[in-house]
Parts: C-alpha cells; structure tokens; sequence
C-alpha cells in the first residue's frame, strides 16, 4: 500500500490550504476609508441637526409627491405638474386686485431672485403666482401685473374648478364671496409661499409676513436638508 500520495492544494499538517496573510497595509487603508465614511456620516447628520432647527413648522417631515394638474398660465399656454419638474418652485396663491400682501409678496420674491448666491439655483428657481381669482384675472390681466414685479414670474389661472384642485392639493385656503355681482371684492387667501422640489413634491410652507433675507436662509438650509436625507 503507498503512502507517499500528496494531495494538491493541502498542507502536510491536516489537508486544509495554507491561509494567505492579508498585508497590514491593506488593513490600515480599509480602517481608514471605512472611518472617513463614519466621520463623513456624523457631519452630515449634525449639519442636518443644525439647518432643521428654526424650520419647524416649515419643513414637511414627509415630502408630499403631487398629482398632474391642468392650469393656463400668463402666456396662454397650458400648465401642468411637468413645469415644475426640474426647478424648485416658490407658490403663491393671490390675486391682481389684492391691496396688500400679494404685491408686497412678490416685491420680496423679486427680491429672493436677485439675491440668491448660487446662480445655478437661481437658473433653477421659479416664482408662480397662482391667481384665486379666475374670474378677473385672465392671463393677459395677469401678464400684464406680473411684469410689474418681474417679467420671469409665472401667473396661473384656470376655471375654478381647476383653481380649487390645486390649491387642495397644496393646502392652500381661500374664500370667494359668489353672492357678489360686483367687480369689486375682496378675496380672502393664505399668505404662504409653497416650495416644490425639483421632483415634484411640495417640501415646506413659510409663513407671512415674508422677509428676503429669511426666506433665502431658510431655502439654502431645506435645500441642504434634502441633500443629506438623500444620502443616508
């Protein structure tokens, strides 16, 4: 009987392959890198911590993905969910014949564009005027007053029924006296500016009174916010 077989790819100790010794350099560098994404990680997370505060109330927890809709806006062209799609998008529900916080809104909104650092967000920002008004504010009515303010704002109308669905959707309140057969009334709204992402969620609401210099702060930081969910 033989006893000198050799076995391929066994030690001579119990037929188990010699182990390779994984270099210390090797190890080093994957400690390194796997501690840079941890320290990377906590940054981010304490520089969310940091821009969520002072957005309560502003900043919706979820985002809300929002449905397709129909509007006119102040070139007579139609308008929907795909034109918000790609920009970050400032709304505001208002009318033409408003005495008070509507122009003083897009007086500052005027304001928001001119003054935001980043020109690449700024190419990518958009102001819509959504009128609660249709009955008055026809498209040319609103080309017309939007230009005004800035000739880069958009103006929507639409019928009311096409008003009140987006406005629904949004969480955008206002009352219509339709008793009235005067061409002079006032028409009772919210004053918050709505923010839509680049996706076609709306991801928070600011309050009025509205200040520029607020509204740009609090946009930067919901902007970094995002980023950093998107991350983790």
């Amino acid at each position: 009987m033989r006893t000198d077989i050799k076995y391929p790819n066994s030690d001579s100790a119990g037929g188990r392959r010699p182990r390779r010794r994984v270099p210390g350099n090797v190890c080093l560098i994957a400690a390194t890198l796997l501690l840079s994404v941890a320290v990377g990680v906590i940054a981010s997370w304490h520089q969310a911590q940091r821009d969520t505060r002072g957005l309560e109330g502003a900043l919706w927890h979820e985002p809300k993905a929002l449905q397709d809709f129909a509007a006119i806006d102040n070139n007579n062209q139609r308008f929907g969910l795909s034109e918000l799609r790609g920009k970050w998008s400032f709304l505001f529900f208002g009318y033409t014949h408003c005495p008070d916080i509507c122009p003083i809104t897009l007086a500052v909104m005027d304001q928001v564009h001119e003054r935001l650092d980043d020109t690449a967000v700024r190419a990518r920002t958009q102001t819509i005027f959504i009128s609660v008004d249709p009955r008055r504010d026809t498209p040319g009515r609103l080309r017309q007053y939007l230009a005004y303010f800035n000739p880069g704002f958009i103006g929507l109308s639409g019928s009311a029924e096409q008003v009140a669905g987006i406005a629904d959707q949004i969480g955008a309140a206002y009352y219509v006296d339709e008793t009235s057969d005067s061409q002079e009334y006032l028409v009772d709204h919210s004053g918050s500016l709505f923010l839509v992402d680049p996706g076609g969620r709306l991801v928070a609401k600011f309050s009025a009174p509205h200040d520029m210099q607020t509204i740009i702060d609090q946009f930067n930081r919901v902007r970094r916010v995002l980023a950093t969910r998107a991350r983790t």
